[in-house]
Order: structure tokens, then sequence, then C-alpha cells
């Protein structure tokens, strides 16, 4: 046998165990399958029940606002599926009028609600049960007229008639599941649930019949709402409705108070140019920042040689003069004193207070020698300025000032 004759065999009989394994563990076939629902079937438990009553003749609508009871039939029948936690009393109220014009109101009862005003109305209270969680059974309901349908009610609410104004009532279990009572020209019929009539129960037992039987006037088709929900009134349109004339006093106050407080419009006014800093702020903030980096010596260095040479431009004869020399020139021309002017100019500043001191007198001796401080100062008839008090020549005390001060200023120029 060659390999190729053997390697042909073993893949025909690798794909005949492969056939005998797939045809003994699959196959095709159908299959049903449950998927629920779709569409409006899905969000619309009553649907099933409004085809229904359309196809027997009663012209059926759905809403939610029970404010148009005035252009409903009087002789209808209205259904009502919706929660009526979210129904006032006034709505009861208009309701229950719609009934005594000869209307016929069927209300699914199927739990007891904190705030139940349609109920409180009819006199009529809703009890869990015992039975609730029981397993559904048939059981027999014999109408008004005399028929009896088979009908599945429980698992349901206890209804209790407290004024027992009913004038049919169907118990179950010990309890009464449904109840039918007039209401002055009008009916009114309460079901402990509306289950039978949902889409997966009405096409069980005789619960289309019951829906029809409740739905018409002895068979004659009527009009017929259906109310799956309840249209919560909005504060807007409460206080349109109970309180417009306080909305109007309010609106017109707002636009009054308005009126009074937005400033008239005009022409625009042009945006005024950007400030510039002035010449005293920018010396300011020079001042600060060599404050703060401790560089007084060196600001209060730039003051000095703006005084100095402000000196040499009034007394030239300054110019060539030794420290002392020039003390002395500047003492004489300023009226200052000598030992104030070489704490200015010589003594470095240690601390901020004899900075001050310092800039203070460099501030006065620049202004005696401005032009204006020259002149304001009187002179005597030959020319020369006036000493302080007495004639400094004649001053013992204030010469040896002098004498002191300029040999100190001299002596710091030898050792420097």
């Amino acid at each position: 046998m060659t390999p190729r004759t053997f390697y042909l065999g073993a893949a025909g009989l690798l794909v005949c165990l492969l056939a005998l394994l797939v045809t003994q563990n699959y196959g095709f076939f159908e299959q049903r399958v449950y998927v629920g629902p779709s569409g409006e079937a899905r969000v619309n438990v009553l649907l099933a029940a409004r085809m229904l009553l359309t196809r027997m003749g009663s012209p059926v609508q759905e809403s939610s606002d029970l404010t148009r009871l005035d252009a409903f039939p009087a002789r209808g029948t209205i259904f009502l599926a919706a929660d009526r936690s979210d129904m006032d009393p006034v709505t009861a109220e208009r309701l229950l009028d719609w009934v005594s014009d000869g209307g016929h109101l069927v209300v699914a009862a199927d739990h007891p609600l904190k705030r139940d005003p349609l109920m409180n109305m009819l006199g009529v209270s809703i009890q869990d049960d015992q039975y609730r969680k029981s397993d559904p059974h048939v059981e027999d309901v014999e109408l008004p007229d005399g028929m009896r349908l088979r009908v599945q009610v429980l698992p349901s609410a206890r209804l209790v008639d407290k004024d027992d104004a009913a004038s049919w009532r169907h118990e179950s279990q010990g309890a009464i599941r449904m109840l039918q009572m007039p209401y002055d020209d009008g009916w009114v019929t309460v079901l402990s649930t509306f289950r039978p009539f949902s889409n997966f129960a009405i096409g069980k037992l005789d619960h289309a019949e019951l829906l029809w039987r409740l739905a018409s006037d002895h068979g004659k088709p009527v009009a017929v709402w259906l109310v799956r929900h309840l249209d919560m009134q909005s504060l807007p349109q409460w206080l349109l409705k109970h309180a417009l004339p306080a909305v109007i006093a309010l609106a017109a106050f707002l636009s009054l108070a308005l009126w009074r407080v937005i400033p008239r419009f005009g022409p625009l006014q042009p945006a005024p140019a950007p400030d510039r800093r002035s010449l005293v702020e920018h010396l300011s903030a020079m001042g600060r920042f060599y404050s703060m980096q401790k560089q007084l010596p060196k600001l209060i260095q730039t003051v000095r040689q703006d005084g100095l040479e402000l000196l040499a431009a009034r007394a030239p004869e300054t110019r060539g003069q030794d420290g002392a020399s020039r003390l002395k020139s500047a003492a004489r021309l300023t009226g200052l004193r000598p030992r104030e002017l070489l704490q200015a100019f010589t003594a470095p500043p240690a601390t901020p207070h004899e900075f001050i001191v310092a800039m203070r007198t460099l501030a006065a001796f620049r202004e005696q020698l401005t032009p204006q401080g020259m002149a304001a100062r009187p002179r005597r008839s030959n020319g020369r300025l006036p000493s302080r008090g007495v004639d400094r020549r004649r001053d013992h005390k204030t010469r040896a000032e002098f004498d002191r001060a300029f040999s100190a200023a001299e002596t710091k120029e030898k050792n420097t």
C-alpha cells in the first residue's frame, strides 16, 4: 500500500465519522419561542380591549385629560384604569357630575391608596385580601340582568360598601369583588381588578363578554373612553385657572419694579483711555522695590550724586575742592548744619530711620540750592547771606562745630 492510498483512506474514514456524529446530534427543526408583545401592545395593556370594543361598534377614544368631560357624551361609558392618587377632589367631583347626568363609570380598585377622593365620595373603601397571593381560580359571576359568566377575578382586593349603597355586588372568598351603585341618573361600577380585560386574559373564559356588558347599554354600542393615565396639572396651569387675578397683579408689580430699576437706553459712552502711572507713583514703586531688596545704600547714593551735581552747578568753585572744603561751601550756601550734611553725604544708612533722616536732609539741601530756595532767603545789603540769629564768625560754638566736622571729614578721607 502506497502512502498516498493510506492517507486517502484515513481522510475518508474521518469524514464518515464526522458525518455520523453530526447526523446523530444535530438536525433542522422548527420551534416557537415566546418573545412577548411588541409595538403598542407592549405599553398598552388595554389594546385588545379597545380593538374589541371598536369591532363591536362602539366609538372608543383614549385620553388622560379629564378636563374634556364636557365634550364626551353623557350616556357613554368611562373605564378608569389610572392611578387615582393623582386625582384631586375637583376632578373627582366633576367626574361624578358627569355620571349623575346619565353616564356609566367603571373604576378599577386594585389596591388601597392613602389619598383617594373618588372612593371617599362614593363611600367605598379598599382593603388588601389574604387571598390576593393565592392561586387564581375560575368562578361564576351573575350579572344584574341574570346572565352568568365564568370569570377569573382572584387574586384581587376586598371592597367595602360603607354606606350599603350598592344595588348589585359579587362576593368571592367572603369579600366583595365587584359592586354597582346608582348615582342619580347614572351608574358607578367598581371592580377589584381590570386584569380580565388585559391583552393576555381577554381571550380567556367569558372576559370579553363581561367587558362588552359593562361597556354597552344592554348590548347597544355607546361611546367608550379608556383612561389609563391622568395628566397631573402643572403649577402654571393651576395658577392660571385658580389664581389668575393674583398672577396678573404680580406681573404688573414686577413690570413696574423692573421699569423703575432698569436704566434707560441711550448712546454708548466712549471707553475711557487707560490710566497712566504718574512719575510720583513710579518713583514710589522704585523706592519700595529697593527697600524690599535691602538696597538702600544704592538708592541714597543716587540722591547724593544728584545733590553734588546740583551743588557744582550752583557753585562752580566747589568742583575742584576736596570733601571738607566742599562741605564748608555747601553749609555756607544752604545754611544747614555741617553735622547733618556730613551724616547725609557720608554715613551709610544702617537702619530705615537713618535712611529717612538722611533723605530729609538731602531733600532740604536740594531745595535750598534751587533758584526758588535761594531767592526766598534774605540777603544783606552787601549781597551776602545773613547768619542764623548771630554772625557765625563771632559765634565760637558754631565755629567749633564746623572745625570738628571738617576735621572728621579730613580724617575719614585720609584713612580711605
